[in-house]
Protein backbone atom coordinates (compact mmCIF):
# COMPACT_ATOMS: atom_id res chain seq x y z
CA UNK A 1 0.00 0.00 0.00
CA UNK A 2 1.18 3.06 -0.79
CA UNK A 3 0.26 4.38 2.86
CA UNK A 4 3.85 2.85 4.38
CA UNK A 5 6.14 3.98 1.62
CA UNK A 6 5.63 7.28 2.83
CA UNK A 7 7.98 7.45 5.61
CA UNK A 8 11.41 5.65 4.93
CA UNK A 9 12.55 3.34 7.48
CA UNK A 10 16.53 2.93 7.57
CA UNK A 11 19.37 0.94 9.94
CA UNK A 12 19.15 3.28 12.92
CA UNK A 13 15.10 3.49 13.13
CA UNK A 14 15.74 -0.48 13.15
CA UNK A 15 17.95 -0.46 15.96
CA UNK A 16 16.17 1.96 18.19
CA UNK A 17 13.23 0.01 17.76
CA UNK A 18 14.93 -3.25 19.02
CA UNK A 19 17.06 -1.47 21.67
CA UNK A 20 13.67 -0.43 22.58
CA UNK A 21 11.93 -3.91 22.88
CA UNK A 22 15.13 -5.25 24.18
CA UNK A 23 15.67 -3.02 27.37
CA UNK A 24 11.88 -2.79 28.18
CA UNK A 25 10.89 -6.25 27.93
CA UNK A 26 13.51 -8.42 28.29
CA UNK A 27 16.19 -6.21 30.01
CA UNK A 28 18.15 -9.05 32.15
CA UNK A 29 18.72 -10.87 29.13
CA UNK A 30 19.44 -8.19 27.23
CA UNK A 31 22.34 -6.52 29.16
CA UNK A 32 23.64 -10.09 30.12
CA UNK A 33 24.02 -11.02 26.30
CA UNK A 34 25.77 -7.61 26.01
CA UNK A 35 28.19 -8.30 29.13
CA UNK A 36 29.70 -11.79 28.17
CA UNK A 37 30.03 -10.44 24.91
CA UNK A 38 31.77 -7.80 26.00
CA UNK A 39 33.93 -10.39 28.33
CA UNK A 40 34.58 -12.67 25.28
CA UNK A 41 35.39 -9.73 22.94
CA UNK A 42 38.28 -8.61 25.48
CA UNK A 43 39.69 -11.91 26.85
CA UNK A 44 40.32 -13.23 22.79
CA UNK A 45 41.82 -9.83 22.53
CA UNK A 46 44.13 -10.27 25.64
CA UNK A 47 46.01 -12.96 24.24
CA UNK A 48 48.50 -10.52 22.21
CA UNK A 49 49.38 -10.03 26.16
CA UNK A 50 49.26 -13.11 27.34
CA UNK A 51 51.84 -13.93 24.36
CA UNK A 52 54.12 -11.39 24.84
CA UNK A 53 54.53 -12.10 28.36
CA UNK A 54 56.00 -15.60 27.30
CA UNK A 55 58.13 -14.49 24.72
CA UNK A 56 59.93 -11.91 27.29
CA UNK A 57 59.98 -14.62 29.87
CA UNK A 58 61.67 -17.06 27.35
CA UNK A 59 64.20 -14.50 26.06
CA UNK A 60 65.11 -13.56 29.98
CA UNK A 61 65.69 -17.42 30.02
CA UNK A 62 68.00 -17.05 27.29
CA UNK A 63 70.00 -14.73 28.77
CA UNK A 64 69.98 -16.17 31.87
CA UNK A 65 67.05 -15.96 33.35
CA UNK A 66 65.18 -17.98 35.89
CA UNK A 67 63.06 -20.98 34.07
CA UNK A 68 60.15 -20.54 36.76
CA UNK A 69 59.38 -17.17 34.94
CA UNK A 70 58.70 -19.50 31.77
CA UNK A 71 56.49 -21.69 33.65
CA UNK A 72 54.60 -19.02 34.76
CA UNK A 73 54.11 -17.56 32.18
CA UNK A 74 53.18 -21.09 30.34
CA UNK A 75 50.49 -21.73 33.34
CA UNK A 76 49.00 -18.65 32.84
CA UNK A 77 48.80 -19.00 28.80
CA UNK A 78 47.51 -22.04 29.79
CA UNK A 79 44.97 -20.34 32.07
CA UNK A 80 43.73 -17.81 29.98
CA UNK A 81 42.80 -20.57 27.42
CA UNK A 82 40.32 -22.08 29.69
CA UNK A 83 38.77 -18.61 30.16
CA UNK A 84 39.21 -17.27 27.27
CA UNK A 85 36.97 -20.87 25.89
CA UNK A 86 34.46 -19.99 29.00
CA UNK A 87 33.49 -16.72 27.85
CA UNK A 88 33.02 -17.62 24.46
CA UNK A 89 30.47 -20.72 25.35
CA UNK A 90 28.98 -18.58 27.89
CA UNK A 91 28.47 -15.53 25.09
CA UNK A 92 27.19 -18.36 22.76
CA UNK A 93 24.86 -19.49 24.89
CA UNK A 94 23.14 -16.79 26.41
CA UNK A 95 22.90 -14.96 22.69
CA UNK A 96 21.24 -17.78 21.22
CA UNK A 97 18.90 -17.39 24.14
CA UNK A 98 18.16 -13.37 23.27
CA UNK A 99 17.66 -13.83 20.01
CA UNK A 100 14.97 -16.44 20.65
CA UNK A 101 13.37 -14.24 23.28
CA UNK A 102 13.48 -11.17 21.47
CA UNK A 103 12.34 -12.88 17.98
CA UNK A 104 9.32 -13.76 20.16
CA UNK A 105 8.82 -10.47 21.65
CA UNK A 106 9.16 -8.96 18.17
CA UNK A 107 6.69 -11.27 16.92
CA UNK A 108 4.02 -10.58 19.36
CA UNK A 109 4.59 -6.79 18.31
CA UNK A 110 3.84 -7.40 14.72
CA UNK A 111 0.72 -9.65 15.54
CA UNK A 112 -0.47 -7.07 17.95
CA UNK A 113 -0.39 -4.34 15.22
CA UNK A 114 -2.20 -6.50 12.68
CA UNK A 115 -5.03 -6.89 14.97
CA UNK A 116 -5.15 -3.10 14.92
CA UNK A 117 -5.41 -2.71 11.16
CA UNK A 118 -8.14 -1.58 9.11
CA UNK A 119 -9.69 -5.19 8.52
CA UNK A 120 -10.43 -3.63 4.86
CA UNK A 121 -6.74 -4.04 4.14
CA UNK A 122 -6.79 -7.48 3.89
CA UNK A 123 -8.62 -7.10 0.70
CA UNK A 124 -5.61 -5.13 -0.89
CA UNK A 125 -3.00 -7.36 -2.47
CA UNK A 126 -0.44 -4.80 -2.10
CA UNK A 127 -1.42 -5.63 1.65
CA UNK A 128 -1.06 -9.08 1.27
CA UNK A 129 2.94 -8.54 -0.10
CA UNK A 130 3.42 -6.21 2.67
CA UNK A 131 2.40 -8.45 5.64
CA UNK A 132 4.64 -11.51 3.97
CA UNK A 133 7.48 -9.29 4.05
CA UNK A 134 6.55 -8.23 7.31
CA UNK A 135 6.53 -11.68 8.98
CA UNK A 136 9.68 -12.33 7.17
CA UNK A 137 11.25 -9.11 8.62
CA UNK A 138 10.52 -10.08 12.39
CA UNK A 139 13.44 -12.31 12.22
CA UNK A 140 15.63 -9.88 10.12
CA UNK A 141 15.06 -7.20 12.43
CA UNK A 142 16.70 -9.38 15.40
CA UNK A 143 19.20 -10.42 13.00
CA UNK A 144 20.22 -7.07 12.56
CA UNK A 145 20.37 -6.26 15.91
CA UNK A 146 22.25 -9.25 17.08
CA UNK A 147 24.56 -8.87 14.16
CA UNK A 148 24.78 -4.92 14.89
CA UNK A 149 25.87 -6.09 18.86
CA UNK A 150 28.38 -8.41 17.47
CA UNK A 151 30.08 -5.93 15.26
CA UNK A 152 30.49 -3.38 18.00
CA UNK A 153 31.70 -5.68 20.70
CA UNK A 154 34.57 -6.63 17.89
CA UNK A 155 35.16 -3.07 16.92
CA UNK A 156 34.86 -1.56 20.50
CA UNK A 157 36.50 -4.05 22.73
CA UNK A 158 38.69 -6.55 20.63
CA UNK A 159 39.69 -4.46 18.26
CA UNK A 160 39.30 -1.26 19.96
CA UNK A 161 41.32 -3.09 22.58
CA UNK A 162 44.30 -4.42 19.82
CA UNK A 163 44.48 -0.76 18.28
CA UNK A 164 45.42 0.31 21.66
CA UNK A 165 47.78 -1.93 22.36
CA UNK A 166 49.21 -1.66 18.61
CA UNK A 167 49.17 2.41 19.52
CA UNK A 168 51.69 2.35 21.82
CA UNK A 169 53.92 0.32 19.93
CA UNK A 170 53.59 2.10 16.79
CA UNK A 171 51.04 4.64 15.45
CA UNK A 172 51.53 2.99 11.88
CA UNK A 173 50.45 -0.21 12.60
CA UNK A 174 47.08 1.25 13.78
CA UNK A 175 46.71 3.01 10.17
CA UNK A 176 47.21 -0.47 8.03
CA UNK A 177 44.92 -2.05 10.63
CA UNK A 178 42.43 0.65 9.74
CA UNK A 179 42.96 0.97 6.42
CA UNK A 180 42.13 -2.97 6.26
CA UNK A 181 38.45 -2.26 7.37
CA UNK A 182 37.51 0.77 5.15
CA UNK A 183 37.00 -1.58 1.46
CA UNK A 184 34.89 -4.00 3.80
CA UNK A 185 32.35 -0.94 4.99
CA UNK A 186 31.98 -0.03 1.42
CA UNK A 187 30.92 -3.77 0.27
CA UNK A 188 28.36 -3.96 3.28
CA UNK A 189 26.58 -0.87 1.94
CA UNK A 190 26.55 -2.09 -1.53
CA UNK A 191 25.60 -5.21 -0.59
CA UNK A 192 23.00 -3.52 1.42
CA UNK A 193 21.45 -1.46 -1.32
CA UNK A 194 21.30 -4.14 -3.80
CA UNK A 195 19.46 -6.89 -1.20
CA UNK A 196 16.99 -4.29 -0.13
CA UNK A 197 15.72 -4.08 -3.66
CA UNK A 198 15.50 -7.34 -4.45
CA UNK A 199 13.14 -8.10 -1.48
CA UNK A 200 10.48 -6.20 -2.69
CA UNK A 201 11.24 -7.48 -6.16
CA UNK A 202 11.10 -11.42 -5.12
CA UNK A 203 8.03 -11.00 -2.54
CA UNK A 204 5.24 -11.50 -4.92
CA UNK A 205 6.73 -14.67 -6.06
CA UNK A 206 7.63 -16.15 -2.68
CA UNK A 207 3.86 -15.58 -1.51
CA UNK A 208 2.40 -17.13 -4.87
CA UNK A 209 5.32 -19.91 -4.96
CA UNK A 210 4.35 -20.78 -1.10
CA UNK A 211 0.67 -20.43 -1.55
CA UNK A 212 0.77 -23.07 -4.63
CA UNK A 213 3.40 -25.54 -2.43
CA UNK A 214 0.05 -25.66 0.44
CA UNK A 215 -1.98 -26.52 -2.39
CA UNK A 216 0.24 -29.44 -2.88
CA UNK A 217 1.20 -30.41 0.67
CA UNK A 218 -1.80 -28.89 3.31
CA UNK A 219 -4.59 -31.37 4.08
CA UNK A 220 -7.59 -29.04 3.14
CA UNK A 221 -5.79 -29.25 -0.63
CA UNK A 222 -4.50 -33.09 -0.93
CA UNK A 223 -7.63 -34.82 -1.82
CA UNK A 224 -9.07 -32.62 -4.57
CA UNK A 225 -5.69 -31.51 -6.29
CA UNK A 226 -4.50 -35.91 -5.73
CA UNK A 227 -8.29 -36.63 -7.37
CA UNK A 228 -8.51 -34.22 -10.09
CA UNK A 229 -4.88 -34.70 -10.91
CA UNK A 230 -3.57 -30.89 -10.19
CA UNK A 231 -0.26 -31.97 -8.25
CA UNK A 232 1.86 -31.94 -11.60
CA UNK A 233 0.23 -27.96 -12.35
CA UNK A 234 0.59 -26.67 -8.76
CA UNK A 235 4.36 -28.02 -9.01
CA UNK A 236 4.62 -26.32 -12.12
CA UNK A 237 3.64 -23.07 -10.61
CA UNK A 238 5.56 -23.91 -7.61
CA UNK A 239 8.49 -23.96 -9.06
CA UNK A 240 7.64 -21.10 -11.50
CA UNK A 241 7.58 -18.67 -8.52
CA UNK A 242 10.64 -19.73 -6.55
CA UNK A 243 12.58 -20.23 -9.43
CA UNK A 244 11.48 -16.06 -10.33
CA UNK A 245 12.31 -15.27 -6.43
CA UNK A 246 15.49 -16.88 -6.34
CA UNK A 247 16.63 -15.37 -10.05
CA UNK A 248 15.94 -12.33 -8.72
CA UNK A 249 18.30 -12.68 -4.80
CA UNK A 250 20.70 -14.53 -7.64
CA UNK A 251 21.22 -11.26 -9.25
CA UNK A 252 22.02 -9.49 -6.43
CA UNK A 253 24.10 -11.89 -4.86
CA UNK A 254 26.16 -12.16 -7.83
CA UNK A 255 26.64 -8.62 -8.44
CA UNK A 256 27.44 -7.83 -4.59
CA UNK A 257 29.94 -10.56 -4.18
CA UNK A 258 31.74 -9.14 -7.33
CA UNK A 259 32.33 -5.54 -6.01
CA UNK A 260 33.26 -7.24 -2.66
CA UNK A 261 36.32 -9.52 -4.26
CA UNK A 262 37.62 -6.55 -5.64
CA UNK A 263 37.25 -4.70 -2.18
CA UNK A 264 39.13 -7.42 -0.77
CA UNK A 265 42.07 -7.04 -2.96
CA UNK A 266 42.16 -3.57 -1.44
CA UNK A 267 42.08 -4.35 1.81
CA UNK A 268 44.97 -7.02 1.45
CA UNK A 269 47.21 -3.89 1.42
CA UNK A 270 46.58 -3.18 5.02
CA UNK A 271 47.08 -6.53 6.12
CA UNK A 272 50.90 -6.92 3.91
CA UNK A 273 51.35 -3.68 5.00
CA UNK A 274 51.32 -4.52 8.98
CA UNK A 275 53.67 -7.69 8.02
CA UNK A 276 56.11 -5.13 6.29
CA UNK A 277 55.90 -2.70 8.85
CA UNK A 278 56.59 -4.62 11.89
CA UNK A 279 59.77 -6.18 10.25
CA UNK A 280 61.05 -2.94 9.27
CA UNK A 281 60.22 -1.59 12.97
CA UNK A 282 62.33 -4.21 14.41
CA UNK A 283 65.32 -4.32 12.17
CA UNK A 284 65.15 -0.27 13.23
CA UNK A 285 64.70 -1.50 16.72
CA UNK A 286 61.48 0.47 17.37
CA UNK A 287 59.56 -2.67 18.44
CA UNK A 288 61.58 -5.73 20.11
CA UNK A 289 61.43 -9.13 19.61
CA UNK A 290 58.90 -10.00 22.69
CA UNK A 291 55.89 -7.77 20.98
CA UNK A 292 57.02 -8.58 17.28
CA UNK A 293 56.43 -12.12 18.20
CA UNK A 294 53.41 -12.01 19.78
CA UNK A 295 51.75 -9.37 17.30
CA UNK A 296 53.07 -11.94 14.66
CA UNK A 297 51.70 -14.54 15.77
CA UNK A 298 48.15 -12.45 15.81
CA UNK A 299 47.63 -11.21 12.58
CA UNK A 300 45.95 -14.28 11.35
CA UNK A 301 43.79 -14.04 14.41
CA UNK A 302 43.43 -10.53 13.65
CA UNK A 303 43.03 -11.07 9.97
CA UNK A 304 40.18 -13.96 10.18
CA UNK A 305 38.23 -11.73 13.06
CA UNK A 306 38.29 -9.23 9.86
CA UNK A 307 37.28 -12.01 7.51
CA UNK A 308 34.45 -13.13 9.81
CA UNK A 309 33.15 -9.63 11.05
CA UNK A 310 33.07 -8.56 7.10
CA UNK A 311 32.59 -11.88 4.97
CA UNK A 312 30.21 -13.22 8.06
CA UNK A 313 28.39 -10.60 10.22
CA UNK A 314 28.53 -7.99 8.17
CA UNK A 315 26.66 -9.62 4.87
CA UNK A 316 24.03 -10.97 8.13
CA UNK A 317 23.57 -7.38 8.73
CA UNK A 318 23.20 -5.86 5.18
CA UNK A 319 21.20 -8.81 3.67
CA UNK A 320 18.70 -8.41 6.30
CA UNK A 321 18.05 -4.64 6.81
CA UNK A 322 15.78 -4.26 3.85
CA UNK A 323 13.74 -7.15 5.20
CA UNK A 324 13.74 -5.43 8.90
CA UNK A 325 13.16 -2.35 7.14
CA UNK A 326 9.62 -4.26 5.81
CA UNK A 327 8.83 -4.75 9.38
CA UNK A 328 9.50 -1.58 10.54
CA UNK A 329 7.12 0.10 7.61
CA UNK A 330 4.63 -2.20 8.55
CA UNK A 331 4.94 -1.44 12.10
CA UNK A 332 4.45 2.37 10.99
CA UNK A 333 1.24 1.50 9.30
CA UNK A 334 -1.93 3.68 9.89
CA UNK A 335 -3.97 1.73 12.46
CA UNK A 336 -7.59 2.07 12.12
CA UNK A 337 -8.34 4.89 15.32
CA UNK A 338 -11.02 3.63 18.09
CA UNK A 339 -12.17 7.22 19.09
CA UNK A 340 -15.39 5.46 20.60
CA UNK A 341 -16.47 2.12 22.45
CA UNK A 342 -18.78 -0.24 20.72
CA UNK A 343 -22.33 1.26 22.12
CA UNK A 344 -24.11 -1.62 22.87
CA UNK A 345 -25.57 -3.07 19.65
CA UNK A 346 -29.16 -3.14 19.58
CA UNK A 347 -30.02 -1.13 16.21
CA UNK A 348 -28.31 -0.44 13.28
CA UNK A 349 -28.75 1.88 10.64
CA UNK A 350 -27.43 2.38 7.00
CA UNK A 351 -27.71 5.60 5.60
CA UNK A 352 -27.32 5.80 1.93
CA UNK A 353 -24.23 3.20 1.95
CA UNK A 354 -22.14 2.47 -1.00
CA UNK A 355 -19.09 -0.14 -0.63
CA UNK A 356 -16.22 -0.61 -3.35
CA UNK A 357 -13.46 -3.56 -2.34
CA UNK A 358 -9.88 -2.10 -2.75
CA UNK A 359 -8.83 -1.81 -6.81
CA UNK A 360 -12.41 -2.44 -7.39
CA UNK A 361 -14.26 -0.70 -10.87
CA UNK A 362 -17.63 -1.05 -9.37
CA UNK A 363 -19.28 -0.77 -5.95
CA UNK A 364 -20.56 -3.98 -4.32
CA UNK A 365 -23.29 -2.10 -2.45
CA UNK A 366 -24.74 1.19 -3.85
CA UNK A 367 -27.48 3.58 -1.56
CA UNK A 368 -28.09 1.37 0.93
CA UNK A 369 -31.24 2.74 3.48
CA UNK A 370 -31.93 0.23 6.44
CA UNK A 371 -32.62 0.39 9.74
CA UNK A 372 -32.28 -2.57 12.23
CA UNK A 373 -34.61 -2.26 15.27
CA UNK A 374 -33.78 -3.43 18.75
CA UNK A 375 -34.77 -6.71 19.41
CA UNK A 376 -35.56 -7.06 15.64
CA UNK A 377 -34.61 -10.10 13.77
CA UNK A 378 -33.62 -9.50 9.33
CA UNK A 379 -32.99 -12.16 7.05
CA UNK A 380 -30.86 -10.67 3.94
CA UNK A 381 -31.82 -13.10 0.92
CA UNK A 382 -30.65 -12.50 -2.90
CA UNK A 383 -28.37 -14.59 -5.34
CA UNK A 384 -24.68 -14.86 -5.31
CA UNK A 385 -22.99 -11.74 -5.60
CA UNK A 386 -25.98 -9.64 -4.48
CA UNK A 387 -22.99 -7.96 -1.58
CA UNK A 388 -24.79 -10.23 1.29
CA UNK A 389 -21.92 -10.99 2.95
CA UNK A 390 -20.57 -7.63 2.40
CA UNK A 391 -23.42 -6.43 3.79
CA UNK A 392 -23.10 -8.17 7.04
CA UNK A 393 -19.03 -6.96 7.13
CA UNK A 394 -20.16 -3.37 6.92
CA UNK A 395 -22.64 -4.07 9.49
CA UNK A 396 -20.72 -5.54 12.08
CA UNK A 397 -18.21 -2.53 11.62
CA UNK A 398 -15.41 -4.31 9.69
CA UNK A 399 -15.34 -2.63 7.21
CA UNK A 400 -16.03 0.83 6.80
CA UNK A 401 -18.05 2.60 4.08
CA UNK A 402 -17.09 3.87 0.77
CA UNK A 403 -20.21 6.90 0.71
CA UNK A 404 -22.63 6.73 3.65
CA UNK A 405 -22.79 5.68 7.19
CA UNK A 406 -23.19 2.87 9.16
CA UNK A 407 -24.29 3.66 12.56
CA UNK A 408 -24.61 1.24 15.87
CA UNK A 409 -27.10 2.61 18.29
CA UNK A 410 -25.89 6.11 16.57
CA UNK A 411 -22.11 6.24 16.52
CA UNK A 412 -20.68 6.15 13.14
CA UNK A 413 -18.16 2.78 12.85
CA UNK A 414 -15.72 4.75 11.55
CA UNK A 415 -14.81 5.89 15.07
CA UNK A 416 -15.36 2.37 16.54
CA UNK A 417 -12.76 -0.64 17.25
CA UNK A 418 -14.67 -3.76 15.82
CA UNK A 419 -12.02 -5.80 18.12
CA UNK A 420 -13.30 -3.80 20.91
CA UNK A 421 -17.03 -5.66 20.53
CA UNK A 422 -17.11 -8.44 23.90
CA UNK A 423 -20.51 -9.04 25.56
CA UNK A 424 -21.94 -6.45 22.66
CA UNK A 425 -22.09 -8.51 18.63
CA UNK A 426 -21.44 -11.53 17.88
CA UNK A 427 -21.57 -13.29 14.09
CA UNK A 428 -20.88 -16.84 12.43
CA UNK A 429 -19.43 -16.30 8.86
CA UNK A 430 -19.87 -18.66 5.77
CA UNK A 431 -16.07 -19.11 5.35
CA UNK A 432 -15.67 -20.14 8.95
CA UNK A 433 -12.11 -21.68 10.73
CA UNK A 434 -11.72 -25.22 11.74
CA UNK A 435 -9.10 -24.79 14.87
CA UNK A 436 -7.17 -27.75 15.85
CA UNK A 437 -7.74 -27.06 19.62
CA UNK A 438 -10.46 -29.16 21.70
CA UNK A 439 -14.23 -29.19 21.78
CA UNK A 440 -14.48 -27.01 24.22
CA UNK A 441 -11.66 -24.48 23.24
CA UNK A 442 -13.54 -23.87 20.03
CA UNK A 443 -16.31 -23.16 21.77
CA UNK A 444 -15.03 -20.77 24.77
CA UNK A 445 -12.59 -19.01 22.16
CA UNK A 446 -15.46 -16.79 21.39
CA UNK A 447 -15.89 -15.50 24.83
CA UNK A 448 -12.53 -15.97 26.06
CA UNK A 449 -12.22 -12.66 28.33
CA UNK A 450 -14.38 -14.22 30.55
CA UNK A 451 -14.33 -17.49 32.85
CA UNK A 452 -15.36 -20.33 31.16
CA UNK A 453 -19.40 -21.40 31.82
CA UNK A 454 -19.09 -25.32 31.06
CA UNK A 455 -23.09 -25.12 31.30
CA UNK A 456 -22.80 -22.41 28.43
CA UNK A 457 -21.08 -24.06 26.42
CA UNK A 458 -22.90 -27.46 26.83
CA UNK A 459 -26.29 -25.24 25.71
CA UNK A 460 -24.46 -23.65 22.59
CA UNK A 461 -23.45 -26.65 21.26
CA UNK A 462 -27.01 -28.14 21.87
CA UNK A 463 -28.93 -25.41 20.25
CA UNK A 464 -26.37 -25.59 17.12
CA UNK A 465 -27.60 -29.35 16.96
CA UNK A 466 -24.07 -30.79 18.62
CA UNK A 467 -23.90 -33.78 21.19
CA UNK A 468 -20.66 -33.55 23.57
CA UNK A 469 -21.37 -37.63 24.31
CA UNK A 470 -21.94 -38.11 20.79
CA UNK A 471 -19.40 -41.32 19.29
CA UNK A 472 -17.52 -38.14 17.46
CA UNK A 473 -16.35 -36.90 20.84
CA UNK A 474 -14.82 -39.40 22.58
CA UNK A 475 -13.17 -37.47 25.56
CA UNK A 476 -16.45 -34.82 25.69
CA UNK A 477 -15.30 -31.51 25.78
CA UNK A 478 -12.08 -32.19 26.22
CA UNK A 479 -12.02 -34.04 22.63
CA UNK A 480 -8.90 -33.23 20.48
CA UNK A 481 -10.39 -31.58 17.18
CA UNK A 482 -7.18 -32.92 15.13
CA UNK A 483 -5.93 -35.64 13.69
CA UNK A 484 -2.45 -33.87 13.59
CA UNK A 485 -2.49 -33.81 17.10
CA UNK A 486 -4.07 -37.04 17.93
CA UNK A 487 -7.65 -36.45 18.02
CA UNK A 488 -10.60 -36.98 15.27
CA UNK A 489 -12.17 -35.03 12.70
CA UNK A 490 -15.48 -33.49 11.79
CA UNK A 491 -17.61 -33.28 8.91
CA UNK A 492 -18.19 -30.31 6.94
CA UNK A 493 -21.85 -30.07 8.11
CA UNK A 494 -20.17 -30.73 12.12
CA UNK A 495 -17.72 -28.17 11.33
CA UNK A 496 -20.45 -25.87 10.58
CA UNK A 497 -22.61 -26.32 13.51
CA UNK A 498 -19.34 -25.90 15.75
CA UNK A 499 -18.89 -22.36 14.01
CA UNK A 500 -22.58 -21.91 15.10
CA UNK A 501 -21.99 -22.86 18.66
CA UNK A 502 -18.94 -20.35 18.88
CA UNK A 503 -21.20 -17.21 18.15
CA UNK A 504 -24.26 -18.12 20.12
CA UNK A 505 -21.54 -19.36 23.18
CA UNK A 506 -20.31 -15.22 22.75
CA UNK A 507 -22.27 -12.94 24.95
CA UNK A 508 -24.60 -10.45 22.11
CA UNK A 509 -27.04 -7.83 21.74
CA UNK A 510 -26.61 -8.26 18.49
CA UNK A 511 -25.80 -11.61 16.14
CA UNK A 512 -25.33 -12.23 12.54
CA UNK A 513 -25.59 -15.79 10.82
CA UNK A 514 -23.47 -15.45 7.13
CA UNK A 515 -24.62 -18.45 5.28
CA UNK A 516 -24.20 -20.65 8.77
CA UNK A 517 -25.82 -23.21 7.29
CA UNK A 518 -24.68 -23.53 3.74
CA UNK A 519 -22.84 -27.55 4.73
CA UNK A 520 -26.45 -28.73 6.60
CA UNK A 521 -28.90 -30.33 4.92
CA UNK A 522 -32.46 -28.37 5.22
CA UNK A 523 -34.01 -30.51 7.85
CA UNK A 524 -31.25 -29.89 10.13
CA UNK A 525 -30.92 -26.27 8.92
CA UNK A 526 -34.43 -25.87 9.86
CA UNK A 527 -34.12 -27.27 12.80
CA UNK A 528 -31.27 -24.89 14.28
CA UNK A 529 -32.68 -22.12 13.14
CA UNK A 530 -35.79 -22.51 15.01
CA UNK A 531 -33.67 -23.28 18.50
CA UNK A 532 -31.67 -19.72 17.10
CA UNK A 533 -35.19 -17.75 16.93
CA UNK A 534 -36.05 -19.25 20.35
CA UNK A 535 -32.18 -18.40 21.45
CA UNK A 536 -32.43 -14.78 19.98
CA UNK A 537 -35.82 -13.76 21.72
CA UNK A 538 -35.09 -9.81 22.73
CA UNK A 539 -32.16 -9.54 20.65
CA UNK A 540 -31.04 -8.08 17.46
CA UNK A 541 -30.49 -10.73 14.71
CA UNK A 542 -29.83 -10.75 11.36
CA UNK A 543 -29.67 -14.02 9.04
CA UNK A 544 -28.11 -13.53 5.77
CA UNK A 545 -29.03 -16.61 3.26
CA UNK A 546 -29.42 -17.64 0.30
CA UNK A 547 -32.35 -20.68 1.14
CA UNK A 548 -35.39 -18.59 1.53
CA UNK A 549 -37.05 -21.45 3.70
CA UNK A 550 -35.22 -20.38 6.52
CA UNK A 551 -36.22 -16.38 5.92
CA UNK A 552 -39.34 -17.30 6.97
CA UNK A 553 -38.78 -17.06 10.77
CA UNK A 554 -37.36 -13.41 10.72
CA UNK A 555 -39.68 -10.29 11.01
CA UNK A 556 -38.57 -8.80 7.98
CA UNK A 557 -36.80 -9.83 4.97
CA UNK A 558 -34.73 -7.86 2.72
CA UNK A 559 -33.85 -9.19 -0.78
CA UNK A 560 -30.10 -7.43 -2.26
CA UNK A 561 -30.45 -7.49 -6.12
CA UNK A 562 -27.13 -5.87 -7.65
CA UNK A 563 -25.95 -4.40 -4.39
CA UNK A 564 -29.40 -2.69 -4.23
CA UNK A 565 -32.20 -3.41 -1.80
CA UNK A 566 -34.99 -4.33 -4.20
CA UNK A 567 -37.83 -5.17 -1.90
CA UNK A 568 -38.78 -5.85 1.81
CA UNK A 569 -41.36 -7.02 3.64
CA UNK A 570 -42.96 -10.16 5.89
CA UNK A 571 -42.63 -13.45 3.37
CA UNK A 572 -46.21 -12.93 3.12
CA UNK A 573 -46.01 -9.53 1.95
CA UNK A 574 -43.25 -10.25 -0.33
CA UNK A 575 -44.98 -13.64 -1.97
CA UNK A 576 -48.05 -11.49 -2.83
CA UNK A 577 -45.63 -8.93 -4.40
CA UNK A 578 -44.81 -11.48 -6.59
CA UNK A 579 -41.48 -9.83 -7.16
CA UNK A 580 -37.80 -11.12 -6.77
CA UNK A 581 -38.54 -12.96 -3.63
CA UNK A 582 -41.22 -14.87 -4.81
CA UNK A 583 -39.55 -16.07 -7.99
CA UNK A 584 -36.33 -16.84 -6.24
CA UNK A 585 -38.66 -19.20 -3.79
CA UNK A 586 -40.86 -20.85 -6.14
CA UNK A 587 -37.84 -22.05 -8.17
CA UNK A 588 -35.91 -23.31 -4.70
CA UNK A 589 -39.22 -25.17 -3.97
CA UNK A 590 -39.18 -27.30 -7.05
CA UNK A 591 -35.96 -28.59 -5.78
CA UNK A 592 -37.54 -30.44 -3.06
CA UNK A 593 -41.31 -30.87 -4.98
Amino acid sequence: MDKIKKKKYGYFSIMGSMLKVSVKNMPVTFWAAVLLMALAEIASSASVLVKQNLFDCARDLTDGGSAGKVYGAAILLGVYFIVSMLCSAANRLVGEQFELRLQQEVGNLLHRKASKIDPISYEDNQFLDDIKRANTGVKSAVDVMWASLGMAGTFLCYYGFMGTYLAQIETGLVVMLCISFVPYMIGGAVRYRMHKHAAYEAAPYQRRGAYYGRCITDKEYARETRLLGAYGYFFRKFRENMAMARDIDWKATKKSEMVEIFLRFISMTGYIGMIVLLFYYLLQGRVGIAAFAAILSSLDTISDRLDVMFRGILPRLTDNIGSAENYMAFMGMPERQAKRKIPEGKTVSFRKVSFAYPGGKEPVLRQIDLDIKEGETIAIVGENGAGKSTFAKLLLGLYCPTEGRVEIDGVDTREIDPGDSAGKLSAVFQNFQKYKMTLGENVFMSDSGQPIDEKRILRSLHRAGLDEKSGEFGQGLDTMLSREFGGTDLSGGQWQRLSIARGLYRQHNLIVLDEPTAAIDPLKETEIYQKFAESAKNKTAVIITHRLGSAKIADRIVVLDKGRIAEQGTHEELMEQRGIYSVMYHEQAKWYA
